[in-house]
């Protein structure tokens, strides 16, 4: 799942269909462990991403390629 965190709008975009797909992981976690399981919140499962993507940033981190753009000024 692809979330993505704007950093000047300081903004977060998820899925549209976030909320069911926690839903969904919820349930397979309730069907592999039992109702005591402790259940995936919204905040809190973006909050775990983040922090081992933090604590893992030698491994996690990931840098974007160089956009190719086409120069204007060139002629064919």
């Amino acid at each position: 799942m692809r979330i993505i965190l704007d950093t000047d709008k300081k903004t977060i975009t998820v899925p549209w269909n976030y909320t069911e797909k926690i839903k969904a992981m919820n349930q397979t976690i309730r069907e592999a462990m039992g109702d005591s399981a402790k259940e995936i919140e919204f905040k809190g499962y973006l909050n775990d991403c983040w922090n081992y993507a933090m604590e893992h940033s030698d491994e996690q981190l990931k840098t974007a390629q160089k956009p190719v753009r086409k120069d204007k000024d060139k002629k064919d």
